[in-house]
């Protein structure tokens, strides 16, 4: 138990330090910047100097790349805007589907609204004729598949077990009913980054798998429980129609009173943790 605390700490330490190296370019290196901030800007305003299509994905995304002075780093382009009566996708009919990349950009506000890092900035840009959406690219990742095909196991479990709670719960927020093995992209540091939420943002107020959220991170619980309708609102406009942004909030209210219902059975310290610290709540090994 001893040698998997000190892990643990190593690993979350080396994750802090680095938190300005989140972003590498197309050489391999870190990208120069510090903040998300910095990143939108660099979205916004580089020039595209080259583009070819990805075998992956429906929606037939571009990978983009782009300069700015000396920076030169590669984006995802999509344009993708598809409405239909309904759409069957796992056994399951979703009515009034709403396929866009502008969602793409909601799930980015929505994850920095968190407190969140595990969605690649993102910015509403046009680069053809069409509206599209540019995000970065997370250099040398793998796919969850291509890790459970290869039997890779994560170096710290309880780390990658936390990371996998942070997507059920951000999925469950956002109504993403697409979530698959193809765009959970693990980074070389072992960093899980959420992608493609084009299909998020259903309607509905209900929370599809309720019963894979068992722990949550203290500073998300906080924040989730103190999510303000108005600021959603504020960062979700022009992404999301108020008839996609209201349910946002009675989603959080039923993730809201699931865990806590988990705290009362349970007891704080088996379902919030502290990031940074291996905390007896969370087991030593991932998620079955």
């Amino acid at each position: 138990m001893r040698k998997l605390a000190l892990l643990l700490l190593g690993a979350l330490a080396a994750l802090a330090a680095g938190a300005q190296d989140r972003w590498r370019g197309p050489d391999g290196g870190f990208l120069p910047f510090a903040t998300d901030e910095e990143v939108l800007a660099f979205l916004r305003d580089a020039e595209v100097i080259e583009r070819r299509g990805l075998a992956q994905g429906i929606n037939r995304p571009l990978k983009v790349r782009l300069r700015l002075g000396a920076v030169e780093a590669h984006a995802v382009y999509r344009t993708v805007n598809v409405r239909k009566p309904r759409e069957e996708s796992g056994g399951k009919v979703y009515l009034d589907f709403h396929d866009s990349c502008l969602h793409e950009c909601a799930a980015y506000e929505m994850s920095r609204l968190l407190g969140l890092d595990h969605v690649p900035p993102c910015v509403v840009r046009d680069v053809g004729r069409l509206q599209g959406t540019l995000q970065l690219w997370i250099e040398d990742a793998m796919t969850e598949e291509k890790r459970r095909r290869e039997g890779k196991e994560a170096p710290v479990p309880v780390l990658w077990a936390r990371q996998q709670q942070t997507l059920h719960l951000f999925d469950a927020l956002i109504y993403n009913f697409d979530r698959n093995q193809g765009n959970m992209l693990i980074d070389p540091d072992w960093k899980l980054w959420f992608i493609d939420h084009t299909r998020a943002f259903h309607k509905s107020a209900q929370v599809e798998r309720l019963d894979r959220v068992i722990w949550c991170e203290r500073d998300l619980w906080r924040r989730l429980r103190s999510l303000d309708p108005g600021e959603v609102l504020r960062r979700l406009d022009g992404l999301l129609g108020p008839d996609r942004i209201a349910p946002i909030m009675k989603r959080r209210d039923l993730l809201v009173r699931h865990l806590e219902r988990r705290i009362a059975e349970a007891g704080e310290g088996a379902v919030l943790y502290v990031a940074g610290t291996p905390d007896a709540g969370t087991p030593d090994a991932g998620l079955p």
